[in-house]
């Protein structure tokens, strides 16, 4: 019994609606699971299930671009092999048939389907061979895995997203957190009366650094001032900052000789970093009555010492600290502080800081300004130094902290 072409008609009407209604609960389901929150790792199996019921494929392949491509989705007999996504991509703007040789780079499959976010390459889906019994409605089955596919890549970048936020956020909260640890570290007030002077100058980068000094008075007639250059940003090198100052506020007025002092203080930091971060210091003891100056250089930028016609740098010492468990040497330096005698401590933030040609700042400049300018006092000589500073560096951004310590010894 032959059948009319009314009859032909409405069976392969009847046919497209239960197509087309078996299309709208899958994307149903796709909506309900994006709304319930369902992981990245469950849609993709949603995506996987649903194209291989309602296309009947047996090789479904998704990629996901986030810096890279990353293979997300892989339902093929063939393991993985590499596909040239990135050289590929700019030639397809919607769900097509690949021809035979399109189909040997696209390691045999089928259908290609791309997914743009604003013009940007955000995901590619490829599919294999249809049934032969569903060939016909081919144009509704890719114009249903594209819109598909697109519901579940954009769902998915929108969870890589919110969660990049919240990290930003956390990050954020993170590096205030640092902020407010620092700036409660890094002295307000320096010591300043008719025996001597300090000034400083702190520029964090990025509002958060790893740069510390400090003026620690020890006895009536002793105090010790130190400036430092923790590696790292952030948390981390608030945190070993933190630990820094504590220890030499708990420690400096407890009678170690100066050796055991900077044995401790070394072994205290690499007990906090293990030695993954360290500390380039500068410190010194300085007493009143004699006027006798004792430091140490641990792997700093050595301070200016300057009086008169004489120029001297400050750097006797030892290794940096908390790189080793055990500092392989120590040599103290001592030097008795003529009157009007100025120390210019700093980070390696201004010398190393670069001009629109990428010429550094450099010791050397450092030394020309502070022998041109150590006669005034600590704190004009920072704004000085501050506003050259600025005017070398012209529109070039600061990239590293920058402190200056500053002190007269009248």
């Amino acid at each position: 019994m032959n059948l009319t072409e009314a009859e032909i008609n409405a069976d392969n009407l009847l046919a497209l609606l239960k197509v087309k209604n078996k299309q709208l609960h899958a994307l149903l389901d796709a909506t309900k699971a994006i709304n319930h929150n369902v992981s990245s790792e469950g849609l993709y199996k949603l995506y996987k299930n649903t194209l291989s019921e309602q296309l009947q494929v047996k090789e479904i392949a998704l990629f996901m671009y986030d810096q890279t491509w990353k293979r997300v989705v892989w339902e093929q007999s063939v393991p993985n092999f590499y596909i040239p996504i990135q050289l590929q991509f700019d030639n397809y703007k919607n769900a097509s048939e690949l021809s035979e040789e399109e189909q040997k780079i696209f390691g045999n499959f089928k259908f290609i389907i791309p997914v743009y976010h604003k013009q940007q390459p955000l995901a590619l889906a490829l599919l294999g061979n249809i049934p032969e019994d569903i060939v016909h409605q081919k144009e509704e089955m890719l114009e249903f895995a594209q819109t598909f596919t697109s519901i579940i890549t954009v769902a998915v970048e929108n969870k890589r997203l919110f969660k990049k936020e919240v990290e930003k956020k956390q990050y954020d909260k993170e590096l205030d957190l640092a902020s407010k640890v620092q700036g409660m570290l890094i002295p307000k007030k320096l010591p300043k009366n008719t025996m001597y002077e300090f000034a400083g100058m702190y520029l964090p980068f990025n509002g958060i650094g790893g740069d510390y000094y400090d003026v620690i008075h020890i006895s009536k007639d002793e105090f010790v001032f130190c400036i430092g250059d923790i590696s790292g940003k952030g948390v981390a090198a608030a945190l070993v900052m933190a630990n820094l100052q504590a220890y030499l506020n708990a420690t400096l007025g407890l009678g170690f000789t100066r050796e055991k002092f900077i044995e401790k203080l070394n072994q205290k930091i690499y007990s906090v970093t293990n030695g993954e971060n360290f500390i380039t210091l500068f410190i010194a003891k300085y007493n009143i009555i004699t006027r006798e100056l004792e430091y140490l250089n641990a792997g700093h930028i050595p301070p200016i010492l300057l009086h008169h016609d004489k120029t001297m740098l400050l750097d006797s010492g030892c290794a940096l600290l908390g790189a080793f468990e055990e500092l392989p040497s120590i040599e103290f330096g001592n030097i008795t502080l003529e009157p009007n005698t100025t120390i210019v401590c700093f980070t390696d933030g201004i010398t190393e800081l670069e001009d629109d040609a990428g010429v550094q700042f450099g010791t050397e400049r450092m030394l020309e300004f502070s022998s041109n300018n150590y006669k005034l006092g600590p704190d004009i000589f920072n704004k000085i130094l501050y506003d050259y500073v600025c005017k070398f560096k012209g529109n070039v951004l600061f990239n590293d902290d920058i402190s200056v310590l500053t002190a007269k010894f009248m």
